[in-house]
């Protein structure tokens, strides 16, 4: 696979006797991921760093799913509401011995405690967590083809104002469990495709599934249609392909090598990725060849601390052109999504369609990986001690020291005083910054509470 790069420096990789991936350059090697037979390289800037943090947030999962099981007490329930428990832990405990065979390749060590990982902030957004596609998985290979199809259809149409080479190279950044990965790879009859996905169990899947393997997962519906519906065991599986390849990476630092897809597609990536368009046009004109075409499909980014990157699809528009990008076709279509036959919700979204060609005619630059400083990498150099640290240090002391004011007699007021009388601030000043503090870990304790009950 000689489109494999390193995403640090850019260089072709070498496969090593291990069955791992190295960069000569850079002295790293990159780890392999493997389920029933299917192998996914772990391709990060910092794969050692990746692959705990993924560890990490695997463990925090199952945490959560050890909880749901805990509330699901049933003492004090009787006729419906019993028998709905009592079918739920039963599907949970399963649940959990499904995700650890599932994700045994990362092989998960004793978890940390999830107050650990909140105040090292090191948990990250839900819809970044290891389960937040898991009904993606089961829309892509369990709840059959209506769905898939509808937007393969789609896509299609729009592929047709495409002058794609025979047998084109195509690169599905975001691909998710890879199920549309999977339809266009051999609709198009492509050369190679290569899906790309930071989540590990995504990937997985994806790429297990691909070569004809059957896995167990259970779906536990948002909305169940009746009894039999709370949770239903689901078998994950479809007919094998070949040249259909599953990367795990950051899709803002890819691990690819220059000018080497005549396709790239970014379905639904927009609306949940942390960036501008600018920086993920940069990111992958790299790897586009000049001329080759960019299909982006799905909604367009309505999260994010910057509205300037929440564009209305004429801004869109307007962006790729700029960023060199010839729009050749736009469409708006409403399709179904996420539409399980266990649940009574159903979704459709109008979808944004955009097919582009690339006009650079240079390899792009891309956005490269700044590593990390040797003292946090190495952790043997001293920390430096900044001024943004230092502002951190003290507003973290003061933090600690309103919390070690919580007595279990303290009112907010008592507090107050008790700042003013250690010259920290005036009472007024405090009872007013004491009151957001409390508002603020208030609200997060109610946000946590309500996921654990959801």
């Amino acid at each position: 696979m000689a489109v494999l790069g390193c995403p640090r420096c850019e260089q072709t990789l070498n496969k090593q006797a291990d069955g791992r991936y190295g960069c000569a350059a850079c002295n790293v090697q990159f780890p392999i991921l493997e389920l029933s037979g299917a192998h996914v390289p772990f391709l990060w800037p910092e794969p050692g760093a990746a692959l705990r943090d993924w560890r990490n947030r695997f463990n925090m999962a199952l945490a959560d799913v050890e909880q749901q099981r805990t509330l699901c007490t049933t003492e004090g329930a009787t006729g419906a509401q019993l028998e709905r428990l009592t079918r739920l832990t039963a599907a949970l405990e399963e649940y959990e011995k499904e995700l650890k065979r599932l994700l045994e390749p990362l092989k998960p060590g004793e978890a940390i405690a999830k107050e650990t990982h909140l105040a090292l902030r090191t948990r990250l957004p839900t819809h970044h967590g290891v389960l937040s596609y898991a009904q993606n998985i089961h829309r892509d290979w369990a709840w059959g083809d209506a769905e898939n199809v509808a937007v393969a259809d789609h896509l299609m149409d729009v592929l047709a104002a495409a002058d794609l080479p025979t047998e084109p190279r195509v690169l599905v950044l975001g691909c998710g469990a890879g199920r549309l990965a999977y339809d266009l790879h051999q609709r198009l009859r492509a050369g190679g495709t290569w899906a790309l996905d930071s989540n590990p169990l995504l990937c997985l899947i994806g790429a297990a599934v691909s070569r004809g393997a059957s896995l167990d997962l259970t779906e536990f519906p948002l909305a169940p249609v009746d009894i039999e519906h709370v949770a239903v065991a689901r078998t994950l599986r479809a007919a094998p392909v070949e040249n259909l390849h599953f990367v795990c990476g950051d899709a803002l630092r890819l691990p690819l090598a220059a000018d080497s897809f005549d396709l790239i597609i970014t379905p639904w990536l927009v609306d949940v990725i942390d960036a501008s368009v600018a920086d993920l046009v940069g990111a992958f004109a790299r790897v586009l060849r000049p001329g080759g075409f960019w299909l982006n499909h799905g909604s367009l980014a309505f999260t994010g601390a910057d509205p300037a990157n929440r564009m209305l699809a004429t801004e869109f528009a307007e962006e790729s052109e700029r960023l060199g990008m010839e729009v050749v076709t736009r469409q708006d279509q409403r399709l179904p999504y996420l539409q399980s036959p266990a649940s009574r919700q159903h979704r459709s979204e109008l979808t944004y369609t955009q097919l582009a060609r690339n006009k650079n005619t240079d390899v792009q630059t891309g956005h490269r990986h700044q590593h990390l400083p040797d003292w946090l990498v190495e952790g043997k150099a001293p920390i430096p001690l900044s001024a943004e640290f230092q502002t951190q240090i003290h507003t973290t002391r003061i933090h600690a020291f309103i919390m070690s004011l919580i007595d279990g007699n303290r009112s907010l007021n008592d507090m107050a005083q008790v700042l003013e009388d250690q010259r920290l601030m005036p009472r007024a000043d405090a009872q007013q910054a004491i009151r957001q503090f409390l508002l603020t870990m208030y609200e997060e304790a109610e946000t946590h509470r309500g996921r654990a009950r959801g």
